[in-house]
């Protein structure tokens, strides 16, 4: 068993959107978040390569090794939107999200079942103590896979750190 940090990028520039793999820096704030980091413990860094985790897990000013499956969950057509706007555009199926949010898949979107799986395959790269730079929807995953804790109640702000032992 290994600890694993697992930190939630900072502010992106566009918030209140579903932001999915639009690939957005951060904010002024989330730069800020980023700098702020701090963290003792002098483990490998693992990043998803997205912008907005890529300049946090830079700001801690260690060598990063980018990990393709810790990109965030794709949200299709629905991605820039917010969801007033999903409602409005895509009523029926936000009625059939709302119902069955991890088992249904919008149109031109990642399934959770293939995210999840995704997401564990990046964690099987990791062997060691590491600190992972990521997103709510891959953090959420982490936590599932390390712990058994339901990705749905996992909650993280801008540049929380959790600490899990897998």
């Amino acid at each position: 068993m290994a600890d694993l940090l697992i930190v939630r990028h900072g502010e992106p520039t566009l918030r209140g959107v579903f932001l999915g793999v639009l690939d957005v820096g951060l904010s002024e704030e989330g730069r800020r978040q980023a700098a702020g980091l701090a963290i003792e413990e002098d483990w490998p860094v693992y990043a998803s390569p997205m912008q907005r985790a890529a300049e946090t897990a830079e700001a801690l000013g260690r060598p990063v090794t980018y990990v393709e499956e810790f990109r965030e969950i794709g949200y299709g057509d629905w991605e820039g939107l917010n969801w007033a706007e999903i409602e409005r555009r895509f009523p029926d199926e936000a009625r059939l999200k709302m119902a069955d949010w991890f088992g249904y898949t919008v149109a031109g979107a990642e399934s959770w079942d293939g995210f999840r799986a995704r997401v564990k395959a990046g964690l099987l790269r990791i062997s060691e103590p590491a600190i992972v730079v990521a997103h709510l929807g891959v953090n959420s995953v982490l936590r599932e896979a390390t712990t058994g804790e339901a990705a749905a109640s996992f909650e993280q702000g801008y540049c929380e750190i959790v600490r899990l032992a897998w």
